[in-house]
């Protein structure tokens, strides 16, 4: 059944519309303008070219899944309160899913709008939407201006966003809004962050990288694994690469072996290039203040 399942995706992707799309996704995925890929502008550009492309393939696995209930779908998706998507594609930097709202999620007072670093182009495919264009104007780095425009969007709208300070939020969903979404990634991404729309106040940060943020999942576990053969690695990782992985490998490091993770703490702290200096002064500057022993930290556990 699983096999069946995979072959029926397999076979749709052949077909002449689809196949023709998912080429040009990988040029756009490789760095490609939309504009030099026809098939793909047309796709998010027209609901009916949408729905010429699209319509086929979820009508197949649709049958499949009736016929093999039991087997899953070959496809990446992720479902929470009031949004769902499913991955149709990717290649390279880009993909090609359809995204859900269904409104069960009720409208907030205060939201906190996502803004990751990537150009998004959306069309509507079905029901429609009050939403708030968002665009940063201004950015203290915690604390950022938004402008925001508040448009209605209905079945063959478009919405287009086209870099890290642009964002949208979906106010109110009238029914349910599916939309088919293209995104791509760029090359070396500035961190995604999450705003509370009230106040302008960045709450959260994350490393708009895929592969910065396996590492960093990896480096945690190394720490909750307790593994202090891997603090010379974690030393390692700490000294290069993006800011959010380099800074929690130091945190393992210390746990880990203390030792070695001051002398990584000091390096960052006297390089003044080094974007992690401040913060690696400001962390040294604690840790020798209330733990004076720990400036001959040689073999010692990190009690921080």
């Amino acid at each position: 059944m699983q096999e069946a399942v995979m072959l029926a995706a397999e076979d749709c992707r052949r077909e002449d519309g689809l196949s023709r799309v998912i080429g040009e996704l990988e040029d756009f995925g490789a760095g490609a303008e939309l504009t030099e890929c026809e098939a793909l502008q047309r796709l998010v550009g027209a609901e009916e070219a949408a729905r010429a492309v699209i319509l086929p393939m979820l009508e197949r696995l649709l049958r499949q899944q009736r016929e093999t209930p039991l087997a899953q779908l070959s496809l990446r998706y992720q479902s929470g309160p009031g949004f769902h998507f499913l991955q149709l594609a990717a290649k390279g930097s880009a993909t090609m899913g359809l995204a859900l709202h269904d409104g069960m999620v009720p409208a907030t007072s205060d939201p906190v709008a996502t803004f990751p670093d990537a150009e998004r182009h959306e069309i509507v495919l079905a029901g429609g939407a009050e939403i708030e264009a968002l665009r940063i104007v201004t950015d203290c780095g915690d604390r950022v201006e938004v402008a925001r425009t508040v448009r209605r969007v209905d079945r063959g709208d478009c919405i287009v966003l086209a870099d890290a300070d642009c964002s949208r939020f979906v106010r109110r969903v009238h029914g349910c809004m599916l939309t088919l979404r293209l995104a791509r990634v760029g090359d070396r991404p500035r961190p995604t962050r999450q705003v509370d729309l009230a106040s302008g106040r960045v709450v959260h940060k994350a490393s708009g990288n895929r592969r910065e943020s396996q590492h960093e999942m990896m480096v945690a576990l190394l720490g909750r694994m307790k593994r202090s053969d891997a603090a010379p690695v974690l030393a390692d990782v700490a000294r290069s690469g993006g800011d959010h992985v380099r800074w929690q490998a130091l945190r393992e490091c210390l746990a880990l072996n203390t030792s070695q993770g001051m002398d990584t703490l000091r390096t960052l702290a006297s390089d003044a290039s080094d974007p992690l200096s401040s913060h690696a002064n400001a962390l040294l500057s604690q840790l020798v203040e209330r733990y004076p022993e720990l400036e001959q930290a040689e073999g010692m556990p990190c009690r921080a």
